[in-house]
């Protein structure tokens, strides 16, 4: 199941950097930014008080788990500028390929609390296809 809910967060990426490509040619990327994130955090919070009927609790946590929201702020807006310079399809073979080199690099060295899975060999052909499926998507016939 959770291999399917990953797979369906992917859909969900897809859906939302074309709607938001879509959007910020209306309204630019800062008011894109912007208006995603009030609408999830306005629904956030009535899941959490309504739904779940929880206090909403910020902390105690290291302060570099808070860059998270950054990170979110940073994605839809690049990838909303994105879309619409680019497209779909290569947006979001570019961001893979940025995920996969990052994933690499949290999993070998184990950073920001991820469980430390180091880099083998063995796994150089399988990056090379990805990379090579990527280029091909994109600057291929």
């Amino acid at each position: 199941m959770k291999y399917f809910l990953v797979f369906l967060s992917g859909v969900l990426l897809a859906c939302m950097q074309s709607f938001n490509g879509q959007l910020s040619t209306v309204i630019g990327i800062y008011g894109t930014s912007f208006l995603v994130h009030l609408i999830g955090a306005i629904l956030m919070i009535l899941y959490i008080k309504v739904i779940k009927k929880e206090k909403i609790r910020l902390g105690p946590m290291p302060i570099y788990i808070y860059s998270g929201g950054l990170c979110g702020l940073l994605l839809v807006s690049f990838t909303s500028l994105a879309i619409s310079h680019i497209g779909n399809v290569l947006t979001t073979c570019l961001s893979i390929a940025g995920q996969i080199f990052l994933s690499i690099l949290l999993d070998h060295f184990g950073l920001f609390g991820v469980v430390q899975n180091s880099f083998n060999i063995k796994r150089v052909p399988a990056l090379l296809l990805i990379i090579f499926g990527i280029l091909l998507i994109n600057f291929g016939g």
